[in-house]
């Protein structure tokens, strides 16, 4: 399988690793910023209470302010005599922070006088930012080999995924993705895992039916449906295949939003989009899609497309205009609103999305450039 194939799964990849504490955030009662003022206004009060100081620390961290958090914790570490689990969060939030120097001298006071999983798996962390990737696989191993929990052999077979470059490490993702999914049948994210380990492997059957074995696991999770969308696109061989497995979970769950958005640019490419078939049932699909999930800015792009390819411009417009909003980095959705505020007579609105669009592709042809001589290269 080609580079480009792969290098596209796998940037797909990123989203199961994402941090999804948004909507936690929003499931706040009184929302975040309140309750994050109430818990550190009580700790400022109380700066020597241990159990005040901790939470404050705790809720930083959780929230993912990691650098607002280290000052909490490091006293809440003090506080409690170098409590271990205090200990932990304090490193991680150094390590997400960039205080590599800090985190290094922490687990190193720490790993002296306990051997646990979590030091391993912090340890892991560490090398791997700072680009130690021989000796973070060392780590995330013996944390797997410590306590073989859900958590580490995941870290440990994505790391080697995301570092399939490295000789033998493709293999290895396979066979603990494998593992942990004998082990954790329940696992979506591990089912997942696998199936992208499997069609980074070229083991393209298996892969699919790996994936649609997710798809039933949790139908309300995105991601199975989202990679299968991605294996249709890079994989044309299996086109078919998908599009009929796509067919089923968008009828069999009509609630998912990527069971929707993924049928719908199946159909789309199967003749909706060259011949004008199917059109009102993609567009249903698409809807459905942005009800379902309404910051989700690639169904606003396809139904933009339909509008446009319908004649019907100023629906396009808008469509273009949510998804562009959603993500404004995403150049098709300019260079399109560039060609219809130019259809219908707008030319300065056209010449403004014309000159966004071209500095979006200048800055992908400025990213796509190889690094300077000199800059350092990946550890072997």
């Amino acid at each position: 399988m080609s580079s480009i194939v792969q290098n596209t799964l796998l940037a797909g990849w990123l989203l199961v690793q994402s941090a999804t504490s948004a909507w936690a955030q929003h499931a706040q009662p009184h929302g975040p910023q309140a309750e994050a003022a109430g818990v550190i206004e009580a700790a400022q009060r109380n700066p020597n209470d241990p159990k005040l100081v901790t939470a404050a620390g705790e809720y930083l961290y959780e929230h993912e302010q990691w650098q607002r958090s280290i000052a909490w914790l490091a006293r809440a570490y003090e506080l409690s005599a170098h409590n271990q689990e205090i200990g932990y969060d304090l490193a991680s939030a150094r390590i997400q922070a960039g205080d590599l120097k800090a985190a290094k001298q922490q687990l190193d006071e720490m790993s002296s006088h306990v051997d646990t999983s979590r030091v391993h798996s912090l340890l892991g962390e560490w090398q791997e930012q700072s680009g130690a990737y021989s000796a973070a696989a060392h780590e995330y191993y013996r944390a797997a080999e410590i306590e073989p929990s859900e958590s580490n052999i995941f870290d440990l077979a994505n790391f080697l995924l995301q570092h399939k470059k490295y000789s033998g490490y493709l293999q290895d993702s396979v066979k603990f993705f494998r593992f942990g999914v004998s082990k954790f049948p329940r696992s979506s994210k591990m089912t997942v895992g696998l199936g992208v380990a499997l069609y980074a492997s070229e083991e393209y059957d298996e892969a699919l039916k790996v994936l649609c074995d997710a798809v039933d696991l949790a139908p309300d999770d995105q991601r199975p449906i989202t990679f299968l969308g991605m294996a249709r696109k890079v994989s044309p061989e299996l086109a078919a295949q998908v599009d009929r497995r796509l067919q089923e979970f968008a009828e069999r769950y009509p609630q998912n939003a990527a069971a929707n958005y993924e049928y719908a640019v199946s159909l789309w490419d199967r003749g909706g989009g060259e011949l004008g078939r199917n059109l009102d049932k993609i567009k249903a699909l698409l809807r459905q899609a942005i009800a379902r999930a309404p910051q989700w800015y690639e169904p606003h792009y396809q139904l933009g497309l339909l509008y446009e390819r319908n004649a019907q411009p100023e629906d396009a417009i808008r469509e273009m205009r949510k998804a562009s909003a959603l993500q404004p980095a995403f150049k098709p959705a300019h260079f399109h609103l560039a060609v219809l505020y130019k259809r219908v007579g707008d030319q300065a609105h056209a010449a403004q999305e014309s000159q966004r669009a071209r500095q979006l592709d200048n800055a992908e042809i400025k990213s796509a450039m190889p690094a300077a001589e000199g800059s350092p290269a990946e550890a072997k």
